[in-house]
């Protein structure tokens, strides 16, 4: 089976091109149609994504135009979060970590290393003023408390499997200021004397915003894409449409199912309390929490892959990956005609 980052790799085409890592984002006619790998909702009015080639997008009027800002690298971005409406943080390959605190409009380099192994950041949360995290591949955990001014490339031993080695990590998110969660790939919890080994899907969660991390129990034998968390309900999602929830915080889980056998990339849980995820295949999915019927299941009709959404209205979603940024009635026309 392959690992969750040569899908992500082989399924969005995250290296379709070269990449010239020392120059700026070339400014492109057609951004808005190319790979797109995350999306956030800065205000009210203005939505940002971030994508292949350093690109980066903002739209301020609800998705019905886009514009490219000038970016310093044309690295693959594959994360991005807000502190508050001006100060933003993305994160891409080679370590890339990018600050803005003008809601996006400008961005400076505020770490970098590059490399050909290509040691890549796939989450990022910007949790105070001082204070923001970045996971990514085979373990990698960068953290700043001085605003980003200067990175701390942490090694957390509790993560780690039996032959000390790590997973990669795809997902960080935040329930509460100090309770945060990993999901990553999987990793080889045990090994017996006959040189049998067996996995589990990684997360972990911290209760001291950082300081100390410990594994959860892990309902699912292979690797996870994402966690989703609020308030009780703990949710976490990866290949061949796997879907898990737990409501005392790991110790126990339930599958979700959905009836789908994509890789799920991302989900968001709604206003009203429903699950929607996008993932492999062009599949957008809504499920209810609280309903035992079927998901809906709507696909692209080109199959190309979804990567991320946010809610902007009342069950109304924008959504980008390989085929750049589409809204939730968009994938519903396309898949009607």
């Amino acid at each position: 089976m392959k690992n969750v980052l040569q899908t992500l790799i082989i399924s969005l085409v995250i290296l379709a091109a070269p990449i010239s890592k020392g120059e700026p984002a070339v400014i492109a006619p057609k951004a808005v149609e190319s790979l797109l790998l995350d999306i956030v909702k800065v205000s009210d009015q203005r939505l940002l994504t971030v994508g292949q080639r350093g690109h980066i997008l903002i739209s301020e009027d609800q998705n019905q135009n886009w514009r490219q800002v000038e970016v310093p690298v044309s690295v693959n971005l594959t994360a991005v979060d807000f502190l508050d409406e001006n100060h933003g943080v993305a994160v891409g390959f080679d370590q890339t970590i990018l600050l803005t605190q003008d809601a996006g409009e400008t961005w400076t380099v505020s770490h970098q290393e590059v490399s050909n192994l290509q040691p890549a950041l796939f989450s990022v949360i910007y949790t105070s003023k001082d204070t923001i995290t970045a996971v990514g591949s085979y373990g990698l955990y960068l953290e700043t408390e001085d605003g980003g001014k200067s990175w701390e490339n942490r090694q957390i031993d509790s993560l780690s499997d039996v032959y000390d080695g790590f997973s990669h990590f795809y997902d960080i998110e935040r329930l509460t200021a100090d309770t945060w969660y990993i999901a990553g790939e999987k990793y080889i919890a045990e090994a017996d004397e006959y040189g049998d080994e067996f996995s589990k899907g990684m997360i972990a969660v911290t209760k001291d915003g950082g300081k100390t991390w410990d594994k959860v129990n892990s309902p699912y034998e292979g690797s996870f894409f994402g966690i989703s968390v609020k308030a009780n309900d703990i949710y976490v999602y990866g290949l061949r449409g796997n879907l898990f929830h737990s409501k005392d915080g790991g110790s126990s889980w339930n599958k979700v199912p959905l009836g789908v056998q994509a890789g799920l990339h991302d989900m968001i849980i709604t206003d009203a309390g429903n699950l929607v995820l996008v993932g492999t295949g062009g599949v957008m999915i809504e499920k209810s929490a609280t309903n035992t019927k079927a998901a809906k299941v709507s696909k692209r009709p080109d199959l190309k892959g979804r990567a991320a959404l946010i809610e902007v209205a009342d069950e109304q979603f924008i959504i980008v990956g390989e085929g750049g940024v589409s809204s939730s009635s968009q994938v519903e026309n396309k898949a009607q005609q």
